[in-house]
Parts: structure tokens; sequence; C-alpha cells
């Protein structure tokens, strides 16, 4: 009986982590959603304030066949946005959406995405965002995505 009830309470331990993350999970889904909404209305002061200390952004485009890649820090990708002249408000809609946590701490979330721009779609890839705990609240920490354009 002891032996039964030691088994029982191991496999409660191990799924109370497991109905904790799931909120955890929409809580993290929920912090890159906001960002994106940000982005794509052009609230940059909101955007950096998304963005962890010392955040990096890495992007691999695809242009005509050939590959390139841009690694920035957070403070200088959100200056560039700043001064982009050809200011267009954009929605970036995530699907298939993969959320990892590690210790409640560190988080990680993978979604391919399109980039539409008055409804029609402009561009396509995946995102990939590393997040951090920071008092209490996500903070990205690294944002990667491939873009390339539609076929």
């Amino acid at each position: 009986m002891k032996k039964l009830l030691a088994v029982c309470l191991f496999f409660v331990g191990l799924a109370a982590p497991a109905f904790a993350q799931s909120s955890d999970k929409k809580g993290v889904q929920e912090a890159v959603e906001r960002f994106l909404l940000h982005l794509g209305d052009r609230e940059f002061d909101m955007v950096a304030a998304h963005l962890a200390p010392k955040a990096l952004v890495i992007i691999a485009r695809n242009r005509d066949g050939q590959w390139s890649n841009s690694f920035q820090t957070g403070d200088e990708w959100v200056a560039a946005l700043k001064k982009n002249p050809n200011p267009t408000t954009f929605r970036e809609p995530i699907t298939n959406v993969t959320v990892t946590i590690d210790s409640d701490r560190l988080a990680y979330l993978r979604a391919d995405f399109q980039i539409l721009r008055d409804g029609k779609a402009q561009s396509h890839g995946v995102d990939q965002f590393t997040l951090v705990r920071e008092g209490g609240a996500w903070k990205l920490a690294v944002i990667a995505f491939t873009s390339l354009p539609l076929p």
C-alpha cells in the first residue's frame, strides 16, 4: 500500500508542473502577440519596453534567391525602425505555435508567420523568440526570424 501511495504521489508531483505550465505558456504567447501588435502599429516605445536589457535581433532574409543575415542589438533595431521613412502598419499573426518553458524563468516560442498589410500577405517565415522572466513579466531577450518572399 505504501508503494502504491508513493507511486501515486510521484505521478501527481510530475503532473502538477504540467498543469501550471499551460497558463505560463499562454502568458508567453500573449507577451509575444502584444509585442507583435505594438510592432505592427509602429508603437516603438512600447516595442522597446518588451525587450530585455541587451536584447538581440537576428534576421535571416531570402531575397531574389540570396540569403543574408543581420545581427543587431535591440536598441539598434528599435532605432532603425524609428528611422524608417515609409512607416506602414501591418499585422503579423502567428500560427503553429510551440512554447517551451524552463524553470519558469526562460521561455522559447517558435511560430510560423505572415506579414499582412491592408489584409494582403507581403512575406512569411518563422519567428523564434527567447524570453526571460524579469520582474514578473516576460521580456524578449532574442528575436530571430526568417524572412521569405511569397511563392
